[in-house]
């Protein structure tokens, strides 16, 4: 946080509004997001427990099953973007200026990239998700700590012998933007 009170482009520091702003977005995005995931992903491994045998009898699958996780998950279901040229996207002229809507959920069940697009399958070697942004100057800042977060807990649940069970139907966040649950009962199968 020191260093983004202390950051000077060329003269160009956060006003304190910004400041609050950067710091309520990365608390935001550093918690709901991560814990979004980690809920989605126990949620699909109790409905899908062949899935968790899977990883269980293979913890070398965790890398892909983290990134499963998040493709599945999809914790941010939208994000706006300005377009700063003039272009063309499948077909559809954008201006500059023209505001677009990037719809990460639909992207993460895209048929043309994904095989089985509505199959959670911690096998799934080529994972090209955008749960994350997709890449470029708008890449999530906290990628690769949620991955180790996700990576750590799946290793944890799996070498103490956890199986998740579904107790009730989740209670779902009301947000067109967060892919969030309110309340998920699951509990613990030895």
């Amino acid at each position: 946080m020191t260093g983004l009170v202390r950051a000077d482009i060329g003269g160009d520091r956060l006003s304190a509004a910004e400041y609050r702003n950067f710091f309520q977005l990365l608390v935001f995005a550093g918690n709901e997001t991560t814990r979004t995931a980690i809920i989605h992903g126990g949620l699909a491994f109790a409905q899908q427990p062949d899935q968790w045998d899977a990883l269980r009898g293979d913890p070398g699958l965790t890398g892909s099953a983290v990134e499963e996780v998040i493709r599945w998950a999809s914790p941010i279901l939208h994000m706006r973007r300005t377009a700063s040229r003039d272009t063309v996207l499948a077909g559809t002229a954008i201006a500059a200026g023209d505001k677009v809507v990037m719809w990460y959920a639909a992207a993460n069940r895209d048929p043309e990239v994904f095989d089985e697009p509505f199959r959670f399958d911690v096998t799934r070697s080529d994972n090209p998700h955008f749960a994350f942004g997709g890449g470029g100057p708008h890449f999530c800042l906290g990628a690769f700590l949620a991955k180790m977060e996700i990576q750590v807990l799946l290793e944890e649940m799996v070498g103490r012998g956890i199986r998740l069970e579904q107790r009730a139907e989740p209670v779902r966040l009301a947000s067109n933007f967060v892919h969030g649950v309110e309340s998920l009962q699951l509990g613990v199968m030895a």
